[in-house]
């Protein structure tokens, strides 16, 4: 009698396991159709990120690493799934790694012409960034004067340059060269900043273009004629 009691009892016991476990497991599958929705974990850690998304239904997979010069090594810089978008339990959330910052080998660019740096930089994979151009004395037309990041490896693809805008713009009045030597006359245009040519043979300045008192700029050009001179008649 005993016995039979024992036996009874042992499968109302199973009986009411086995119904637990698949009440469970009911409940399981239709809880999986649910949706929920996706956390932020761009910036976080790959643990971080597994138990944020194990918290919500969701699994993590890593596919792959990739630079980025502001987030630590290791750290996630994206994820496939936008963070608020509504997915099923159980997705996987597939993200990247940052590897850290790449790192260029940058070039000294200063004194070259703006538009040549402009397509050596696209065969470095490179790209211009800010450029800002000044008036110099020193350094020509289109030509880089300085440049950001310096020369050296840097953690960024992009370099901003300070691009000469040629000399000031400076005007004066041509001053006379009659009679002056050839010599003289060379000192006082460079000085001015202008520039000389010549024609005939001669020691002395008899003749100029354009005539003294003309409005000029610098890097204009002066004609004068070579003669003897005034009061050579010899």
């Amino acid at each position: 009698m005993i016995k039979n009691y024992l036996k009874i009892l042992f499968y109302l016991i199973g009986f009411s396991a086995v119904c637990i476990i698949a009440a469970f497991l009911f409940l399981e599958l239709v809880d999986f159709d649910k949706e929920v929705d996706v956390p932020l974990i761009t910036g976080k850690s790959v643990s971080e990120a597994g138990d944020l998304l194990s918290g919500n239904k969701l699994s993590l997979k890593v596919e792959g690493e990739g630079y980025d010069p502001e987030i630590p090594v290791g750290y996630i810089i994206r994820q496939d799934v936008t963070p608020g978008e509504s997915v099923k339990r159980g997705t996987e959330i597939k993200v990247f790694i940052s590897k850290g910052s790449d790192i260029f080998s940058m070039p000294s660019f200063e004194g070259q012409k703006l538009e040549e740096v402009k397509k050596t930089l696209v065969n470095l994979e490179m790209e211009a960034g800010k450029i800002t151009r000044v008036h110099s004395d020193t350094v020509g037309k289109d030509r880089i004067i300085a440049q950001r990041p310096l020369p050296g490896n840097v953690g960024s693809n992009k370099v901003n340059f300070l691009v000469s805008a040629g000399r000031y713009r400076v005007s004066y009045k041509c001053p006379s060269l009659i009679n002056m030597s050839l010599d003289d006359a060379r000192d006082l245009t460079e000085a001015l900043g202008l520039k000389l040519t010549t024609s005939k043979n001669g020691s002395r300045v008899i003749f100029q273009k354009p005539e003294a008192g003309t409005i000029m700029n610098w890097g204009d050009s002066v004609e004068v004629t070579l003669g003897r001179g005034w009061g050579l008649w010899f």
